[in-house]
């Protein structure tokens, strides 16, 4: 049985470029991993425009990108994102041309035929409309599970869903849906479909199936946000990855491809790790972080200022935070005098750190505020120094 490990293209505001994409291949196959999870947020053919087909260059390109993942043995998930707007009173009307479930099989037999290897079918991050849509159906995870299991029959193939409810916090008391959406999804989903969940959260701090046990562990695959950055898009996470014990674990990091091989890197590097029982924090651990970042060329100064790039919020941080003078000293080499292709990743993040600490340190004039920030921040820390 294989596991699904490896990448996930399902961040916001990147489209990576297809010899990107190779490059990932390459890094994937060194890392020991299998799987690619094509769901790029910002392809509008897989989500805003889910119903528009790809053209014919798209199609030369992916299907050339699958050759290459054939040879080196990883499998290509390609994923389609009806959610937003999918009708589910299609389903009452499955031979009928141009209704949402045809259009949906349709696009997920051409992504086969042009060599995906899975299907994955992703409902998040759409908005609780569902009776606006929902048919004859008075449940959404019923309705889900069925959009589903219709899906994987057609195709004669088990499906990967990324359900509306992917993690333990979006799970409101103000929408009923979301209350019973898994328990009804876990009952009415067939056995050989997977699930993609986070945890606890959709950063999560305990990665895993849902806290009341509607989702079975074997059939879960992890997607992990440890370093994705889309929702903070100044900020970057970089120190060691809280590696999950768990078998079906796929990363979603940043977007930026030099950073995101970099990523692949640690995230081998833990996993392999935690399966020899190692400790997570120990210095051995740290300092073979240590020694994955250097190995990119990154210089040693930026071990000065790494606590501010260690981990997402709610994670314990594993580095100090230094003193402003150091951290401005080793800034002006991160930013002046280092030139490589990660720099040019993290500039706008060491600039914004940069600024972030001269701000803090009283060090930043009204003046320098207003040419380098926005006016909603300007005019807010401007408040409040006038009223402190």
């Amino acid at each position: 049985m294989q596991f699904f490990t490896g990448y996930i293209e399902g961040y916001y505001g990147k489209l990576l470029e297809w010899q990107d994409r190779d490059r990932l291949l390459d890094g994937l196959e060194a890392a020991g991993m299998t799987s690619y999870f094509y769901a790029p947020k910002d392809d509008v053919c897989h989500r805003q425009f889910w119903r528009q087909t790809y053209d014919a260059a798209w199609r030369r390109a992916f299907k050339r990108f699958t050759g290459k993942a054939a040879t080196k043995d990883i499998q290509i998930i390609a994923g389609i994102s009806p959610g937003l707007d999918f009708d589910f009173a299609s389903l009452d009307q499955a031979d009928a041309a141009g209704e949402d479930f045809t259009i949906l099989l349709d696009k997920a037999l051409m992504l086969l035929a042009d060599g995906a290897n899975v299907i994955a079918l992703l409902m998040d991050d759409i908005a609780a409309d569902f009776d606006l849509r929902a048919g004859s159906f008075t449940s959404e995870g019923t309705a889900h599970a069925v959009l589903t299991n219709r899906l994987g029959a057609a195709l004669n193939a088990p499906i990967i869903l990324v359900p509306r409810i992917y993690a333990d916090s979006l799970i409101k008391s103000d929408d009923p849906q979301s209350k019973t959406y898994l328990k009804d999804l876990a009952r009415d989903l067939e056995p050989h479909h997977k699930v993609v969940y986070c945890g606890d959260d959709i950063v999560a701090v305990q990665p895993g199936n849902d806290r009341d046990g509607c989702l079975h562990p074997s059939k879960v695959i992890i997607w992990d946000n440890f370093y994705a950055n889309d929702y903070c898009p100044r900020r970057l996470f970089l120190g060691p990855w809280r590696a999950v014990n768990l078998p079906d674990v796929m990363l979603n990091p940043t977007g930026m491809i030099e950073t995101d091989l970099l990523l692949l890197d640690l995230m081998s590097l833990f996993k392999n790790k935690r399966q020899k029982n190692e400790g997570l924090l120990c210095p051995e651990h740290l300092a073979s972080w240590r020694k994955a970042i250097s190995k990119r060329g990154v210089p040693d100064e930026f071990f000065v200022i790494s606590y501010y790039f260690d981990t997402p919020h709610g994670f314990p941080m594993n580095f100090v935070r230094p003193s402003t003078d150091d951290a401005l000293a080793a800034l002006e080499i991160l930013l002046w005098r280092w030139k490589a292709p990660l720099q040019r990743e993290w500039y706008s993040c060491l600039m914004g750190l940069k600024q972030d600490i001269l701000l803090s340190d009283g060090q930043f004039s009204l003046e320098r505020l207003e040419k380098t920030q926005l006016q909603p921040l300007v005019s807010r820390v401007n408040s409040l120094t006038v009223n402190s």
